[in-house]
């Protein structure tokens, strides 16, 4: 496969909230993907939510951000990597009839995630062989919903991203740096990084929000490319349809990280935390040692 973007470490929506930066997506039976702003919003506020550093809390649904449009979701597992600065979250949306999977992306105080985001060398997909792998509803009924993306290959990878992911919406917002990323470079057509389609471009301006939906090249010239780089800010990629995507605490990353972890374990030993119905799933991976259990009522 030609080269795309190895990226890690660093905010994604099954509906998923992905790894570079933040998304949505969810698997559904509809076939269909139109834009919808109840919807954006919906996934946008679990794409907050994985910011939360109250492991208890989001573990348990009961966090500052696990309401809202989010109510009645059911955790089902909850995975936190110490050591690269990762937490994500995977559960069931009822009022959506959809399986919900939020990754964090880049946390705006971890210096390492930063490096991640701004190393640009292009690298060769080579996937390894997943004999295990589930992919029960096939990728024709999964929707994808990203928030402040990235360009994360070049022209051959999302071309070939969005033959098998052809449902997909890229938010953008404002004036926000993130989204123009590495540079689009129209004379290096192979080489450049490239956006795979469709991107709705948000904005808004005394309180009155604008969304155009962009044409399917991905690199539309109206929309969010038509800024000028000067223009560009990074306050507009820590606010997405009014909803705060900021991690809710200014530590270092892996510090706090670790501290969520070291309180998150003493609770559960505790048996403090109350127990839900069915199984939730949680994995811990700090450097040298990961930790897998389930727990139930």
């Amino acid at each position: 496969m030609e080269p795309g973007r190895q990226r890690g470490g660093s905010p994604t929506l099954a509906v998923c909230c992905f790894s570079w930066k933040r998304v949505a997506c969810q698997a559904v039976s509809d076939h269909s993907f139109i834009y919808n702003h109840t919807l954006a919003k919906t996934l946008v506020e679990y794409a907050s939510a994985v910011y939360m550093t109250d492991l208890t809390a989001l573990f348990t649904w009961t966090c500052s951000r696990c309401n809202d449009l989010t109510q009645g979701f059911e955790m089902r597992s909850l995975i936190v990597d110490v050591e690269n600065c990762l937490q994500a979250f995977v559960g069931v949306a009822h009022n959506l009839n959809s399986i919900i999977v939020a990754i964090r992306g880049t946390q705006e105080n971890s210096v390492q995630n930063w490096i991640k985001d701004l190393i640009w060398k292009q690298l060769d997909l080579s996937y390894p062989n997943m004999p295990n792998a589930k992919m029960k509803l096939g990728s024709d009924s999964v929707q994808l919903m990203t928030f402040g993306q990235p360009r994360v290959g070049n022209a051959a990878f999302t071309s070939c991203f969005a033959k098998y992911v052809p449902n997909t919406i890229r938010v953008t917002h404002g004036h926000d740096i993130v989204p123009h990323l590495p540079p689009y470079f129209s004379f290096l057509p192979k080489l450049a990084y490239h956006h795979f389609p469709r991107e709705v471009w948000v904005q808004d301006s005394d309180g009155n929000i604008t969304e155009k939906i962009c044409d399917d090249s991905g690199e539309d010239p109206d929309c969010c490319r038509c800024l000028s780089m000067f223009s560009l800010r990074i306050q507009d990629h820590f606010t997405y349809l009014g909803v705060d995507m900021e991690a809710d605490d200014w530590s270092t990353c892996r510090i706090i990280t670790a501290q969520s972890v070291r309180q998150f374990r003493q609770e559960l030993a505790a048996s403090n935390i109350i127990m839900t119905e069915h199984d939730i799933d949680v994995s811990i991976v700090e450097p040298s040692v990961q930790t897998d259990w389930s727990s139930s009522r």
